[in-house]
């Protein structure tokens, strides 16, 4: 049994998932491990052939197509966005004028629509069917200001992917990523994954994993990552195109144009969590990047993690829901430290004297979820409240959650302190409040008090 093969069945055992498939990439040699069950309804067993949805690794897909139009001088990344899609209307006109392609690939485009889901389609006129929905959304802040973690403009991305070349996204994809980099086992329907062993989602019920009823997103976001279905040695061929040290990689873009895909474009507004190149998330290990990026499906977490400057790479996916990560930051610790000797990540900043509770009393709003804090004795209360039909599909709201100032911007789990900071104060509103609560890298305004 190799190490790695041990550690994933370690992992997958000490978190309580069904199952995981991890493939590692280095020095030019790909090594797979898996464990477990690929799906608890039929038990049929994981293996490093199983397919996975990829969930939102995919924007790095479709941003490397996307950056293969820049090389044939089809896209212009400074160009504004209505050069390409005119007919694009947002609810605030002037930020439309404003918005650049190239903030559609670094999540700064400020539109309060980065969960915007409907059923509009499941073909390829699903992503064109999409964006009228977005004359009746708003801007959290002015295109290129803050990072923002935004599913839409990577759809905005995907749809000016389908005006210039003149076909479906999912269509381009094939044509012009799969094929080129020989990738054989990446597909975008439940229809031609039904061929393969494929695993599904589960998650935490109260006896035990329940599998999920539900397996893929609206193809509306397929984009930023609803549709593609993918394996460890695709992705590994994918990623390892990204390695600009890994002679022996298939390449799909010129060198010149994966460093500028990996190059820092934008600080996240919380010091010390990490910036954005184009579609990639830079996280620091001492002096170290790392490209990373998660994925998210019904039940399933996957997770990839590449070394720049060296020809190492990994993708994991977990089947276990919100007990994934768990193994996932397991996994990280043994590949990134242990096995790839990076140093231990940079941690957020926490540093200056707590504010008072009260600093982040508050009703918070973004699309489709409203947020309320309020005092709870020497601690806050914050609650969350789904107000999109689609995106609280199948789930209730989440029970009240007890934080606690920890340093200057960050608010700890009351209950859990020594568990890493549950979101983060942004900015200030001019009356002693933060602007935005940073929460999973994304920023939700305060509009008012609760």
């Amino acid at each position: 049994m190799t190490e790695l093969q041990k550690t994933v069945q370690e992992l997958v055992a000490r978190s309580g998932i069904p199952g995981a498939v991890v493939g590692v990439l280095e020095d030019g040699r790909i090594e797979t491990a898996a464990a477990g069950l690929a799906n608890m309804n039929s038990g049929v067993e994981m293996t490093p052939d199983t397919l996975f949805l990829t969930g939102s690794i995919t924007k790095v897909w479709t941003t490397t197509l996307l950056m293969s139009l820049v090389e044939q001088g089809l896209v212009d990344l400074d160009a504004p966005v209505k050069r390409y899609l005119p007919d694009l209307v947002l609810g605030e006109p002037e930020a439309a004028e404003a918005l650049a392609v190239r903030h559609l690939v670094t999540h700064t485009t400020g539109t309060d629509a980065s969960d915007l889901i409907a059923d509009v389609g499941d073909g390829d006129e699903a992503i064109a069917n999409w964006m009228p929905l977005l004359r009746d959304v708003g801007q959290l802040f002015a295109p290129g200001e803050y990072f923002s973690y935004s599913n839409a403009g990577f759809v905005l991305a995907g749809r000016i992917i389908e005006v210039v070349t003149g076909e479906g996204f999912s269509t381009a994809m094939r044509r012009r990523l799969f094929a080129p980099l020989g990738l054989e086992r990446s597909m975008f329907t439940a229809k031609e994954a039904i061929l393969h062993r494929m695993a599904i989602g589960h998650s935490p019920g109260s006896g035990g994993m329940v599998p999920s009823k539900l397996f893929m997103m609206p193809a509306c976001l397929g984009p930023a990552g609803t549709t593609l279905i993918t394996s460890v040695h695709d992705t590994l061929t994918f990623v390892g195109s990204h390695l600009p040290a890994l002679a022996s990689a298939k390449r799909l873009l010129s060198l010149e144009s994966v460093d500028r895909m990996a190059a820092h474009h934008l600080d996240f507004p919380v010091p010390g969590t990490g910036s954005v190149g184009l579609s990639w998330l830079r996280k620091q290990y001492g002096d170290r990047v790392v490209l990373t990026h998660g994925g998210g499906s019904y039940g399933g977490v996957a997770m990839v993690g590449v070394v720049p400057d060296t020809s190492a790479a990994y993708i994991a996916f977990a089947n276990g829901g919100a007990a994934s990560m768990p193994f996932h930051k397991g996994l990280e610790e043994a590949l990134l430290q242990d096995r790839f000797g990076l140093p231990a990540p940079v941690a957020p900043d926490l540093s200056g004297p707590a504010p008072e509770p009260s600093r982040y009393h508050g009703r918070y709003v973004c699309w489709g979820c409203e947020l309320t804090v309020t005092g709870d004795g020497d601690a806050l209360s914050y609650r969350a409240r789904f107000t999109d039909p689609v995106l609280g599909r199948n789930r209730s709201d989440p029970p009240p959650v007890r934080l606690r100032p920890i340093g200057a911007r960050g608010l700890a789990l009351a209950d859990h302190p020594d568990q890493p900071p549950f979101a983060f104060g942004v900015g200030d509103d001019g009356a002693g409040h933060p602007e935005f609560l940073s929460l999973m890298d994304r920023l939700v305004r305060r509009t008012g008090d609760h």
